[in-house]
């Protein structure tokens, strides 16, 4: 299990209001809720900040991998933030780290990791980011020695 990432760590972040069907049976967020929190927060980033137009446009970003380590219990009906930040910029790939926060709380309820490939759309086949999507993504880059 990793450590809980403190808020501190991350620069960018975004809102997530919780449904009552994001409970499990448990009365937590299911764990494949938290996954696509995070990948709602990495998706709202590439559309508002990078301007990226992921349904149509020439570029488009496939998951490749994603993980989570749970902390604390969330539920409906907490309001919560993704922190996202960005580990590694690699070609064709990205590296992102996520954490899920009650707002306020400096300790995370889950993070985790997601990678996704950038694919030419009509070729299908994974090209190099292009530099305005890199400096974007740069600024997200996190401190792993802090």
């Amino acid at each position: 299990m990793t450590e809980s990432p403190n808020r501190t760590a991350f620069s960018h972040f975004h809102p997530i209001l919780t449904r009552p069907q994001d409970n499990d049976i448990n009365g937590h967020i299911a764990g494949a809720t938290v996954h696509g929190y995070f990948e709602t927060a990495i998706q709202a980033f590439l559309v508002e900040q990078a301007d990226l137009d992921l349904r149509d446009g020439e570029l488009a970003a496939f998951v490749v991998s994603s993980a989570a380590d749970f902390f604390a219990l969330p539920g409906f009906p907490d309001v919560l933030e993704v922190g996202l930040g960005v580990t590694r910029l690699a070609g064709s790939t990205v590296e992102y780290r996520l954490a899920l926060y009650r707002p306020g709380e400096n300790d995370a309820c889950a993070a985790g990791t997601v990678v996704q490939v950038f694919i030419e759309r009509a070729s299908g086949r994974p090209v190099p980011l292009p530099e305005p999507l890199q400096v974007i993504l740069a600024g997200l880059q996190l401190d792993l020695q802090a």
